[in-house]
């Protein structure tokens, strides 16, 4: 893991800003703006930092984009939050509602999350206002974040694309994305949850979890469930989440005959009880910044299928706690699924040594203390 903590490309009219306003006695308070569109990866992240930083020495405060689909659900995830009209990139009150909002919360820093804030937070340090420091949890357009104090990446290789898109090294900290085991403690017996879908123990099952996109690489999983399912017909696939590709998807499965097998269980809160019911978690996304459904599939006991690519490779250990595989290679992808439907003593081995690595590698009091320090440098 990368921990770049130097903050040394400061603009100068920042610099002597900071300086004129002499020693900070009180706490930093950060506050968090997020524009989201859907709960996805980065709204579950914020709402769980929220709660993990809960007492450090940064006070963190939330402000989401008005009338958001996503406002539910964090309140539901009981984040404390306030609202505004932030959302949209072409919004000409965006900066002065930032600015009212941070002053509001008393915030010295604001943390953006997602592109439509980080792309206000950039023009309101262009305007003068307090020093930004934008999340990244994606491959995204490096124009969102060029006005930015300092980026925080969610793994090494979101890092290395930005450098390539001209960001100096030393504004980017790369920090992996921490999950606590407990956020995925289970509810329901695995027993329970096979039997609400039909199935017994010793039906093979593998699941996945994420959007329904095409970057997710559902069209390559469909194929290669279809000549998984061809040797071993009695197995399930369960997707669960939503998206654009739900009807492409349906309409394809019943076309390979396989719709009573490759299953779309839509979007569900209880993630973890799900993962626990299955026996390999399969994502062969094209391209996963991180991949945050890899580690909670460690913390389940759960051997993890990923591609080659993106931050996965920094998540799965080949061979020991899952397997990699080629981006858009369904034969292989079928065969890494074969490989562990086909050996369920070692799928179980790959599973426990997952939890080992996850639980050693993301976890949150390493994360919130390291995020804590880049706010405080930032905010210096």
């Amino acid at each position: 893991m990368s921990t770049t903590l130097s903050i040394s490309s400061t603009p100068a009219s920042k610099r002597s800003r900071s300086a004129s306003a002499g020693p900070r006695t009180l706490p930093l308070t950060v506050m968090h703006a997020i524009t989201p569109s859907r709960m996805a990866g980065a709204e579950t992240f914020l709402a769980r930092l929220m709660k993990h930083a809960h007492g450090s020495p940064v006070a963190h405060r939330c402000l989401v984009n008005r009338d958001s689909p996503a406002i539910d659900e964090l309140r539901a995830a009981g984040v404390e939050f306030q609202v505004s009209g932030i959302g949209g990139k072409v919004n000409l009150m965006a900066v002065a509602r930032l600015a009212t909002a941070a002053r509001r919360a008393g915030a010295q820093v604001i943390a953006s999350h997602l592109s439509t804030a980080s792309w206000w937070c950039g023009w309101l340090e262009r305007c003068g206002g307090i020093p930004t420091v934008g999340h990244v949890q994606g491959f995204t357009s490096a124009r969102w974040h060029r006005a930015q104090t300092h980026l925080v990446t969610c793994s090494e290789a979101v890092k290395v694309d930005l450098v390539e898109k001209g960001f100096a090294p030393e504004r980017i900290t790369a920090l992996h994305l921490p999950v606590e085991p407990a956020d995925v403690a289970p509810t329901r017996s695995r027993a329970d949850v096979r039997r609400e879908f039909g199935v017994d123990e010793n039906t093979p099952v593998v699941g996945t979890f994420a959007h329904l996109s095409l970057k997710k690489g559902y069209r390559e999983l469909i194929v290669a469930a279809d000549q998984v399912l061809r040797e071993m017909p009695k197995a399930q696939f369960w997707c669960f989440g939503d998206g654009p590709l739900r009807e492409e998807l349906t309409e394809e499965a019943k076309n390979r005959g396989i719709a009573d097998r490759f299953r779309l269980m839509g979007f569900r809160r209880d993630v973890a009880d799900m993962m626990r019911a299955v026996d390999v978690m399969a994502l062969p996304s094209h391209r996963e910044p991180f991949g945050l459904v890899y580690v909670e599939a460690g913390l389940c006991d759960r051997p993890v299928i990923a591609c080659q690519a993106g931050g996965a490779p920094e998540i799965v250990v080949h061979g020991e706690s899952g397997l990699l595989v080629p981006t858009q290679s369904p034969p292989e992808l079928a065969a890494a699924i074969l490989e562990l439907l086909g050996d369920r003593t070692r799928a179980e081995s790959m599973g426990r040594r997952g939890n080992e690595i996850c639980r050693s590698r993301f976890n949150w009091p390493k994360y919130v203390s390291d995020i804590s320090e880049v706010y405080e440098r930032v905010a210096a």
